[in-house]
């Protein structure tokens, strides 16, 4: 059995290719979710990532595939981005700190990864 890092891990290295930019080829999307969750909490950023689209759906996208397969959503059975929205807006602040806590330690692993795809890329392209 893999303990928690090693499916963050694991998760995060699946999910690296599928980040795209954001707005106007803008990089690093990545980066600026975590910061977004701790100035303006995980529904605030969901719904930041949902307004804009582009790469930030993609990582909010692959957080929701993580906790669903790390079994950290109990109750939660949405895979679409409102749905999710919606269903967290239910929850209480302890299964929200839960799901915030969890998602946030599942960021650090996928931006590292994220940011070896986008390198390997710009490696084959030259």
């Amino acid at each position: 059995m893999k303990n928690l890092e090693q499916l963050r891990a694991k998760d995060a290295l699946d999910a690296a290719p599928t980040i795209g930019s954001g707005a106007e080829g803008g990089d690093a999307v990545e980066k600026k979710v975590p910061a977004q969750i701790i100035a303006n909490g995980f529904i605030g950023a969901l719904a930041f990532a949902i307004e804009k689209g582009e790469g930030y759906a993609d990582v909010f996208r692959a957080v929701v595939a993580h906790l669903q397969n790390a079994n950290a959503m109990q109750g939660i059975n949405h895979k679409d981005l409102k749905g999710f929205l919606d269903e967290l807006c239910g929850k209480s602040s302890a299964e929200l700190r839960a799901i915030t806590e969890e998602s946030m330690a599942y960021l650090g692993y996928l931006r590292r990864f994220v940011k070896s795809a986008k390198k390997k890329d710009e490696k084959i392209c030259k």
